[in-house]
């Protein structure tokens, strides 16, 4: 295509795309009567028109305010990740709040489960039968890229002062974000039993934060592995100490490394929020090399949200705008052979899922309260819907406990009974 047919193309795009979003309203306004009883059944969404709408009128916390059709449209074709697309767009509204619609939708089950089978059959293929490995190198480092390099600008503002951008521990923490935090931190330096002096490997290093509070308060000797360049970055910039050595890498290559060069082994391995990245299908190698890197005595610390059942399939949304290739497994692929019980022995598993639900609305809070600091050619309005979105969605999957956020505590040989967690 040459200079001027771009050009043209370029020209043109706006009015297709114009006619396009117009015949998506027509064909919603057609199909509207019966997508409404639809979404009404299936997700326990009250579609209401803003027509008929008034701004006196006491709705239930499950109606939304519908602004166009086309909602109709893109929701049955393309399921929930039209639905949320609609929302950044402007299509819909709440009409209480939108942690009551999206609370409400999940506790009544997904669209794209009960709209788009054949779609999600193909997932579950690809992601079961090992036709596409959704946690690939090559994926992995898309996410890293999309996700954690967005800019430290919106996490500065959002976080708390080691930049933890994971579940905090609320346990008798009434609003405090950042002690809520710095209890979490505490809590994994206490159910490792770190000694000064130890070893500990960090698989997911996240912008620095943990290693430098567990080399602070522990005296521990950290080896910390992560994907992201602007972790790495921020790391060496914010949270460095003399007792961390910091290493961008894949996981993957960096376990066969050190088994490869039959490194010292650790005392100690921690890893929070990576495994989500891993995928299921991963597991049983992820355990067997993470096992041959450690001390016979040592302790792994696995923090991870996990889900109610083992659906594999990302939620399109999510897969798009959040965490491309991520999965949320269940309970069974942990316990799969060469995993736990078959691997490695567990000592502990503790879930504080309600925990992140109260996190992810800070999250909110901050970054909201935050946004007029923020440039707004790069976190446009668009932007902020996405945002909220995706925390307010977080937060009400954990509110409805459809998804769930768990430590566990491992051992390579099983500790003897004077050292097992209290």
């Amino acid at each position: 295509m040459n200079d001027a047919s771009d050009r043209e193309a370029a020209r043109s795009a706006p009015a297709v795309a114009a006619r396009s979003a117009t015949m998506e309203t027509k064909i919603g306004t057609l199909i509207k009567p019966i997508i409404k009883k639809v979404v009404l059944a299936v997700a326990n969404l009250d579609c209401v028109d803003v027509a008929d709408y008034k701004k006196t009128d006491a709705l239930p916390g499950n109606a939304i305010i519908v602004h166009d059709d086309r909602l109709y449209t893109r929701v049955i074709t393309k399921g929930s990740l039209a639905f949320g697309e609609a929302y950044m767009d402007g299509d819909w509204t709440p009409a209480t709040s939108l942690m009551d619609v999206l609370t409400g939708a999940i506790k009544a089950g997904s669209l794209e489960g009960k709209l788009q089978a054949v779609f999600k059959f193909f997932q579950f293929l690809s992601a079961n039968l090992g036709w596409i490995n959704p946690q690939s190198i090559f994926r992995s480092t898309k996410v890293a890229k999309m996700h954690y390099d967005l800019g430290n600008d919106i996490y500065e503002k959002m976080l708390c002062s080691h930049m933890q951008y994971t579940c905090a521990y609320w346990r008798d923490v009434p609003d405090a974000l950042e002690t809520a935090q710095l209890q979490k931190l505490d809590l994994i330096g206490r159910k490792l039993k770190l000694k000064p002096g130890m070893r500990v490997l960090e698989l997911g290093a996240g912008f620095g934060g943990l290693s430098y509070y567990l080399c602070t308060h522990f005296g521990v000797k950290m080896t910390c592995c992560d994907l992201s360049e602007e972790h790495l970055v921020y790391s060496k910039q914010h949270f460095n100490h003399e007792n961390k050595t910091l290493v961008l890498m894949d996981y993957r290559d960096f376990l066969d490394k050190l088994i490869a060069e039959k490194c010292e082994k650790f005392d100690r391995i921690v890893s929070v929020g990576m495994m989500e990245h891993v995928g299921p299908v991963n597991f049983p190698n992820f355990f067997r090399k993470t096992k041959q890197v450690i001390k016979p005595e040592g302790l792994f610390l696995l923090h991870t949200i996990g889900n109610s059942v083992d659906d594999r399939n990302q939620d399109p949304w999510f897969d798009k705008y959040v965490f491309p290739g991520a999965c949320i497994p269940g309970p069974q692929p942990f316990f799969q052979p060469g995993c736990i019980g078959d691997g490695w022995k567990l000592e502990d598993w503790h879930n504080f899922g309600v925990d992140y639900m109260r996190t992810c609305l800070a999250w909110r809070e901050k970054s909201f309260a935050a946004r007029g600091d923020l440039p707004k050619d790069k976190y446009d309005d668009r932007f902020w819907r996405m945002w909220d979105y995706y925390l307010t969605g977080s937060a009400a999957g954990f509110a409805a406990r459809s998804i769930h956020l768990w430590q566990f505590v491992l051992s390579p040989e099983g500790l003897p009974p004077s050292l097992s967690p209290s």
